[in-house]
């Protein structure tokens, strides 16, 4: 192999499971705006394809690559014209900041997670692959996965849908799971102290799907790292004040980026905790 590839290889690498990472999220964003627009509906989320809201015409394969078709069709239907809701663009990039979330933690080895915590000095997909520690990669998986349910739990609240309880219990129990099955930063004695943590804070709030979604929060991260995402969500409101106009109070959204900002920032908040 010529020797500028071979020094290029292992950045390729990585970067191409990056992008698979980032572009899996923002599918997972589309497929969660197709679940919030047809359930509700009594509508099946997996059969039949996209459609335009307004006339029904089925949304053609390259206008439907998330953010990238709603930009070149400058946010209106390819056949009748009527203007597509910008959440949905919106809803695909939080999906593909869940992605590039997970990137940053998988690919830097734990390097994002309190120190001595599955850190092992190794970074790189390939390192990971042929090393793999499935505690780690469940912990990052677990990490994901709240993300994902932040951001379900988002669109129930901006459409203002009810959360069965058994939804929230089921999501619960699967973060809870994982976690467990990993035993490492997220699992702790205080797992069920974040639980409890998250119904006092959540006492106070009147939002239901916020306090539900606090009680995620907690069984993922425990009661320290659930009090420092609260205290990182004002900032968080500010954000989403700025991008999308009109901050209000508190939401599932402001949880969302403030649980993203966690899982970054976590070795050096953790090291604040210590002191």
């Amino acid at each position: 192999m010529h020797p500028l590839l071979e020094r290029l290889a292992v950045p390729l690498v990585d970067a191409a499971a990056a992008a698979f990472l980032c572009i899996l999220g923002a599918t997972v964003g589309s497929f969660l705006n197709v679940v919030a627009h047809r359930g509700p509906r009594g509508e099946s989320v997996v059969a039949g394809g996209s459609r335009c809201p307004a006339c029904g015409s089925p949304v053609r394969w390259h206008d439907n690559v998330p953010v990238l078709g709603w930009l070149v069709l400058r946010g209106r239907c390819r056949d009748c014209r009527a203007p597509i809701s910008p959440r949905y663009p919106l809803v695909e990039a939080a999906g593909f900041l869940i992605g590039a979330v997970a990137a940053v933690e998988l690919l830097s080895g734990g390097g994002t997670l309190p120190a001595g915590r599955f850190d092992a000095g190794r970074t790189g997909i390939d390192v990971l692959l042929a090393h793999a520690d499935w505690r780690f990669l469940l912990a990052c998986a677990g990490h994901a996965l709240l993300l994902v349910l932040l951001l379900a739990w988002s669109l129930a609240e901006a459409d203002r849908v009810r959360v069965p309880a058994w939804c929230l219990a089921a999501a619960a129990g699967a973060l809870a799971g994982i976690g467990c099955a990993a035993g490492g930063p997220t699992v702790e004695p205080g797992r069920a102290a974040g639980a409890t943590a998250a119904v006092i804070l959540g006492a106070a709030v009147p939002n239901r799907w916020l306090r539900q979604a606090l009680v995620l929060a907690g069984v993922a991260f425990g009661w320290q790292p659930l009090v420092t995402t609260v205290a990182v969500m004002p900032v968080a409101a500010v954000v989403r004040g700025m991008v999308a106009g009109g901050a209000g109070g508190p939401s599932c959204r402001d949880l969302l980026l403030a649980a993203a900002v966690q899982v970054l920032a976590w070795r050096w908040l953790d090291a604040v905790w210590a002191r």
